[in-house]
């Protein structure tokens, strides 16, 4: 599985948000982040709906988050970013299978196991402890 660029983009807005505490510009988000301002007002845009930065308008107005560090993991953004991360087709919600061997195939097992690791451990991170400088991962 490799997350899509626009996921690396959304995951260093909400971290720099998280960090400046205050209403952010957009312009100063991207310079930061090095992110193309064409793609951070797309991807702000794809946070904001899911609840994750809030929006101001007006002359002072930017971004910030709508939720604290501590309440936004790294599998939130990850979740809202790709769709789906499930690493296997078979473990979608319509259980597709091109052989129809879903309920005796032993790799799918194997799958289910490490997509639920994957899963639990990326909710496990929030912003706030990336952001703490004793994180180790």
């Amino acid at each position: 599985m490799q997350l899509k660029i626009t996921t690396d983009y959304a995951i260093r807005t909400i971290l720099y948000l998280a960090t400046t505490k205050r209403i952010t510009s957009s312009a100063e988000v991207a310079d930061a982040m090095g992110i193309p301002q064409k793609y951070l007002i797309n991807t702000i845009g794809i946070i904001k709906r899911a609840g994750l930065v809030e929006t101001y308008s007006g002359t002072h107005g930017g971004y910030a988050l709508a939720k604290a560090p501590s309440k936004i993991s790294l599998g939130d953004i990850i979740e809202v970013m790709e769709g789906t991360t499930k690493i296997n087709r078979c473990l979608e919600e319509d259980y597709y299978c091109s052989r129809g061997a879903m309920d005796e195939c032993p790799v799918r097992l194997v799958y289910k196991g490490l997509q639920e690791r994957v899963e639990k451990y990326l909710k496990s991170i929030s912003i706030e402890q990336l952001l703490s400088s004793d994180f180790k991962g």
